[in-house]
């Protein structure tokens, strides 16, 4: 299997050799399968509490955002964090105008591009030029012109 980054799978290979070395741990692949598959469960339980966690937190925000053009305020200071009688960190919260760009002519911008001459800097979003070589290489077509594809095994879980 490819390593996707190698400071990762180095982190990937410190796990790997605790587990070979654990008391107890089977590496048959049963004992394996059935590891994994509890692995997975775990993380969709800690998946749906994020969830509820962000769900709240993106309802609190709006609410606070309201507040604070309710107040005419755009920052709140909280109380300092102390360590043995001494403030050392000064928490605030602030709403603050972000800008956020939507593309609603692909074709103008595109020419827009092209005339500042960012036309080396366009490319498509990776999850495209994936679609579009994996759907290629099923029609039994080569990948497009300057894309190299590879593969790595993947599980499928199943839930049942």
């Amino acid at each position: 299997m490819e390593a996707p980054d190698p400071a990762y799978q180095e982190k990937v290979q410190a796990v790997k050799d605790v587990l070979l070395t654990a008391e107890g741990f089977e590496t048959t692949a049963a004992a394996l399968t059935k590891e994994y598959a509890g692995l997975r469960r775990e993380k969709d339980k800690a998946e749906e509490v994020v969830s509820g966690i962000n769900l709240r937190l993106e309802a609190v925000s709006q609410l606070l955002i309201a507040q604070f053009e309710s107040e005419g305020i755009s920052k709140m200071d909280l109380a300092p964090v102390m360590v043995e009688g001494v403030p050392i960190l000064r928490p605030s919260v602030s709403v603050q105008l972000e800008p956020y760009a939507q593309v609603v002519d692909k074709e103008v911008f595109r020419q827009w591009c092209i005339a500042q001459g960012l036309e080396r800097q366009m490319a498509l979003p990776w999850m495209t030029t994936n679609s579009l070589t994996k759907a290629r290489l099923l029609e039994g077509e080569p990948e497009p012109e300057g894309v190299l594809a590879t593969s790595r095994a993947k599980i499928v879980f199943r839930k049942g």
